[in-house]
C-alpha cells in the first residue's frame, strides 16, 4: 500500500494495474512491436473503462475536469507495462496544449474524440535544447486561402499513426501551433532506440493548417506545457523502475548458484536495496508533485526538472542493474529487460536532456541567489 496516496487514488492505481496485467502482458507488448500499425483496442478501453484520456480535459469538452495526480499515477501505471500506446503523444502534449491554448473551437472539435479515446492526436515541437543544435523550424505562410506549413518535423512521437497532427511552425509574429488538416503531409516512420515508442518525420509541402490560439502564442503555452510533460516521463520512469525491481528480485529468488537463492548472497541484497532506495526517493518526489499542481506554493517548472532528472536517471540505473542480475538470460532478446533498458535511455533525451534540465536548474537557483 502507498501511504503517500489517498483511498481513492489507491483504488484507481490497482484498477490501473488489473487492467494492465490482464490486458497489456508481456506478449501484447512484444506483438505490438511487430504490428504494422499500433493497437488502438486497447487504449479505447483505458479511455473508456477507466477514463485516462479525460483526466486533464475539462468537463465541458467531455473530459473529468482535471485530475493531475491521477494522470500521474496513470503515466506511472502504463510505464510500469511499457505500454507504447497514445498516452504521451494524445494527453500529455496535444491534449493540454489545447486546453492551456485557451481555443474554445478547436477544443471542441478535438477534445471530445481524445477524452472518449475514440481518436488521437499528436504535438511535434521544435527541438531548440541548450546542448544540441535547434531542429529545421517548420514554416507557417499566411495565404488568401488561409495557412499552409512547408518544411519537416523531426521525432514525432507517433507521427505516423496519429488521428490529429499539430505543429509548432515559425510565423512572422513568432513561434505558433497549427492543426494540419492531413493533405500535403507525408508521413516517415523513424527507427527509434526504444522499440516500444513510436515516432516518425512529418513532411510538409504547402500543407494546410488552422491556428491554434493566437499567432505567436506557442512559446507561451509550451512554456506552460514543459513541467506537464516533465512530470509525465518522470512517473513513466517511476512505473517502469518499479517493474524492473519486482521481476529482478522474484528471480533472485528463484535462481539458484552453489546450491542458494542468489538473492541471499550479500552483494545482491545490497543492489536490489540500492535500487529500491532510488525508486523510493523518486515516487515519494512524483507524489509530492501531484500535491504542488493541485494546491501550489511551489515552483513547478523547477520541481519538475529536478524530478525529471533524478527519476530517469534511477531507472536507467536500474534497468541496467536488472540486466546484470539476470546474468545470461537478462541479455537476450526474448527477455524484458532490454526493453526497459532502451525505455529507460529513451526518457533521459524526451522532454529535455540531463544537461538542458540541469542548466535550466542551474538558472532559477542563481537567479534566486542573486
Amino acid at each position: 500500500m502507498d501511504p503517500l496516496l489517498d483511498d481513492d487514488q489507491r483504488s484507481y492505481q490497482r484498477s490501473l494495474r488489473k487492467f494492465l496485467d490482464t490486458n497489456w502482458t508481456d506478449e501484447e507488448v512484444r506483438a505490438d512491436l511487430e504490428a504494422a500499425a499500433p493497437d488502438r483496442a486497447t487504449w479505447r478501453r483505458l479511455a473508456g473503462e477507466l477514463g485516462v484520456a479525460g483526466l486533464g480535459i475539462p468537463e465541458q469538452y467531455g473530459g473529468s475536469g482535471g485530475a493531475p495526480a491521477e494522470a500521474l499515477l496513470v503515466a506511472e501505471e502504463l510505464g510500469r507495462a511499457l505500454y507504447g500506446g497514445p498516452y504521451l503523444s494524445t494527453v500529455v502534449l496535444a491534449a493540454n496544449a489545447i486546453v492551456l491554448s485557451g481555443d474554445h473551437a478547436i477544443a471542441e472539435q478535438l477534445l471530445p474524440g481524445i477524452a472518449s479515446g475514440e481518436t488521437t492526436a499528436t504535438l511535434a515541437t521544435i527541438d531548440a535544447g541548450r546542448d544540441r543544435h535547434p531542429a529545421p523550424a517548420p514554416e507557417a505562410t499566411l495565404t488568401s486561402d488561409g495557412w499552409v506549413v512547408s518544411d519537416e518535423a523531426l521525432r514525432v512521437i507517433d507521427g505516423a499513426d496519429a488521428d490529429h497532427l499539430i505543429v509548432e511552425a515559425s510565423t512572422p509574429a513568432g513561434r505558433s501551433l497549427f492543426l494540419l488538416d492531413g493533405s500535403g503531409v507525408e508521413r516517415r516512420p523513424s527507427e527509434t532506440l526504444d522499440p516500444t515508442r513510436r515516432m516518425a518525420t512529418l513532411v510538409l509541402d504547402r500543407a494546410p493548417a488552422q491556428l491554434i490560439g493566437r499567432d505567436g502564442q506557442a512559446s507561451e503555452i509550451l512554456e506552460a506545457l514543459r513541467p506537464l510533460v516533465a512530470l509525465a516521463l518522470a512517473a513513466e520512469a517511476v512505473g517502469g523502475a518499479a517493474r524492473a525491481i519486482h521481476e529482478t528480485v522474484e528471480y533472485a529468488k528463484t535462481r539458484h548458484q552453489f546450491g542458494k537463492a542468489i538473492g541471499s548472497f550479500q552483494a545482491v541484497k545490497h543492489r536490489c536495496a540500492e535500487m529500491q532506495v532510488r525508486l523510493d526517493g523518486a515516487r515519494a518526489g512524483v507524489r509530492h508533485a501531484g500535491r504542488v499542481l493541485v494546491e501550489g506554493g511551489e515552483d513547478v517548472g523547477l520541481l519538475a526538472s529536478v524530478l525529471k532528472v533524478y527519476a530517469t536517471k534511477s531507472y536507467f540505473r536500474t534497468a541496467a542493474e536488472m540486466i546484470q542480475l539476470h546474468g545470461g538470460i537478462g541479455f537476450t532478446w526474448e527477455h524484458s529487460a532490454h526493453l526497459h533498458f532502451k525505455r529507460a535511455k529513451s526518457l533521459e533525451f524526451l522532454g529535455g536532456t540531463h544537461a538542458e534540465l540541469r542548466s535550466a536548474i542551474a538558472d532559477v537557483v542563481l537567479a534566486d541567489r542573486g
